[in-house]
């Protein structure tokens, strides 16, 4: 089969409404509680301790610090997560993940490492010219999305 331009833009079309149509879903559920994207993302961030307060958490992950805020409440209210203002840094916060919320990121982190395996072994099979295409292709089309953005 030959893959034409339309048959590419195409797939790359579908590929992102269904990565905008699961954003508007819950992204996974652990023990009856519904996880979102954007609290996937800030449960990353605090795990690796990249950031400490609502300012630099936002920086980092291209959001206002409101969302920081109220997405960090909403997991404190899921029980994922505890925050206490640091009594030596005006700005800074501890946080801290619950039994619950370090079971449900482990849960998380094993799912998306099984997708990237799965990714990684596919790769496996293309040859290095073609790994660099992909590659290319996929920084043009991040370049395109933070340009309409």
């Amino acid at each position: 089969m030959s893959v034409t331009d339309k048959m590419v833009v195409d797939q790359l079309n579908r590929l992102v409404n269904k990565i905008l149509f699961l954003r508007k879903k819950s992204f996974f559920e652990f023990k009856g509680v519904k996880f979102y994207p954007s609290e996937i993302h800030l449960l990353l961030v605090v795990k690796e301790k990249s950031a400490t307060n609502a300012t630099k958490m936002a920086e980092e992950l291209g959001i206002t610090k409101g969302a920081v805020s109220q997405t960090l409440s909403r997991l404190e209210q899921k029980g994922v997560l505890t925050k206490t203002k640091d009594p030596f840094h005006k700005n800074e916060l501890t946080l801290s993940f619950t039994a619950f919320g370090g079971a449900a990121l482990r849960y998380y982190q094993s799912h998306a490492a099984k997708l990237a395996d799965r990714h990684r072994s596919y790769l496996e099979s293309f040859t290095a010219k073609q790994k660099d295409v992909v590659f290319q292709f996929l920084q043009e089309a991040e370049k395109a999305f933070d340009e309409m953005g």
